[in-house]
C-alpha cells in the first residue's frame, strides 16, 4: 500500500472543484483496506472513500483525513450470478455483462463504480430500478471488520443504504458485492442501452457537474421543486443550476467549493418543504457539510 501526500483531488472529480487531500491512496487489495484504516486511526483522522468522482465536491485547500480509492474491479460471472469488486466502472459492467446476455441496463448512464452505486443505492428517478433490485449480498469492511451484509441487512432504501448512514469518521469501505442479473438476448440489451444513453443526453447536462444534488422527502422530484421556486438557471459564482434539469448544478468555469455550497443553501432557502442535499461536501476536516 503506497499513501500519497498532498495528492490534487480537483482533476479527479467530476465537477473539477476542490484542494488536496492530506493522505490519499488506492485500495488494490482486502489488505490494503485493513492498512489504511489502521493508518487513519493511527493518525486520529476519519477516511474519505472516493468512488469514480462523481457525487462529491471537496472544500478548497487541504482535506485533513486519508482518502481511499478502492481499485480492485474484478469479475466473477456464474450462470446469471456475478461477483464484481467496488472499483469497477458502472457503465462499463453493464456493457461487458450486455455481451453475455446479462442485462443490468436499467442502470445505464448512471456515473462512477459499483461501490458507489451500493452506497447511494444508485438508480433510475425514484419509481425506476434501483441497483436493490440486483443485489444478493455486500461485503464491507466496517469497524475493524470484515462483514458479509445480506440484501435485507444493507438497508437499501431511495438512494439510501445502511453505509451511508455510518459514523462519518469510521467510513465503511465496501469492497463487493454478490448480484444476480436476469437474462436477455444481447441485442435486446444493447438496444435498451442506447435507448436510455440517448434518453438520458437529452435531458441532462453532460459537462463539468457532480449529478444530481437533492433528493426530496416525498414523491415531488427535486428538480420539479426547484423548477416551481424559478431557480433553474440561478448562478452564484461560477456555479450555476442546470437550466436543461434543475436537479444538476455545473462548473461554469473556476467553481469554489464555497460557490457551489452558497447555491446549494440558497435553493433549500427558497424551497418550502425539505430537500436533503444527495451530493457529498467534504469539508477541509474531512467531514460532510450537510
Amino acid at each position: 500500500m503506497n499513501i500519497q501526500e498532498n495528492v490534487p483531488l480537483r482533476p479527479k472529480t467530476t465537477m473539477r472543484i476542490g484542494g488536496t487531500a492530506r493522505y490519499f491512496v488506492e485500495l488494490k487489495t482486502k489488505e490494503d483496506v485493513q492498512e489504511a484504516t489502521a493508518f487513519a486511526t493511527s493518525h486520529n483522522i476519519p477516511i474519505v472513500v472516493f468512488g469514480g468522482g462523481s457525487n462529491t465536491i471537496f472544500a478548497d485547500g487541504e482535506i485533513e483525513a486519508l482518502v481511499v480509492r478502492t481499485t480492485a474491479n474484478a469479475v466473477q460471472i456464474e450462470n446469471n450470478c456475478i461477483t464484481v469488486e467496488a472499483g469497477k466502472n458502472l457503465a462499463m459492467l453493464i456493457n461487458e455483462l450486455a455481451e453475455q446476455g446479462l442485462d443490468l441496463s436499467p442502470l445505464t448512464g448512471i456515473p462512477g463504480s459499483v461501490g458507489g452505486a451500493i452506497f447511494g443505492n444508485a438508480g433510475q428517478g425514484p419509481k425506476g430500478t434501483w441497483i436493490d433490485s440486483f443485489v444478493e449480498s455486500v461485503t464491507a469492511y466496517v469497524d475493524g471488520k470484515w462483514k458479509e451484509f445480506s440484501r435485507d441487512e444493507c438497508k437499501l432504501g431511495y438512494r439510501n443504504s445502511i453505509f451511508k448512514n455510518q459514523s462519518q469518521a469510521l467510513a465503511p469501505v465496501i469492497w463487493s458485492t454478490n448480484l444476480s442479473i436476469p437474462t436477455l438476448p444481447a441485442a435486446e440489451i444493447k438496444a435498451e442501452i442506447d435507448r436510455l444513453l440517448n434518453k438520458r443526453f437529452e435531458t441532462q447536462p453532460h459537462v463539468k457537474t457532480a449529478g444530481s444534488c437533492f433528493k426530496a422527502t416525498d414523491e415531488t422530484p427535486a428538480w420539479g421543486l426547484i423548477d416551481e421556486a424559478g431557480l433553474h438557471g440561478l448562478k452564484i459564482g461560477d456555479v450555476q443550476v442546470s437550466e436543461k434539469h434543475a436537479n444538476f448544478l455545473l462548473n461554469e468555469g473556476e467553481a469554489s467549493f464555497e460557490d457551489a455550497a452558497a447555491i446549494v443553501q440558497k435553493i433549500r432557502d427558497s424551497i418550502n418543504q425539505p430537500l436533503e442535499v444527495e451530493m457529498r461536501f467534504i469539508k477541509n476536516d474531512g467531514l460532510s457539510l450537510f
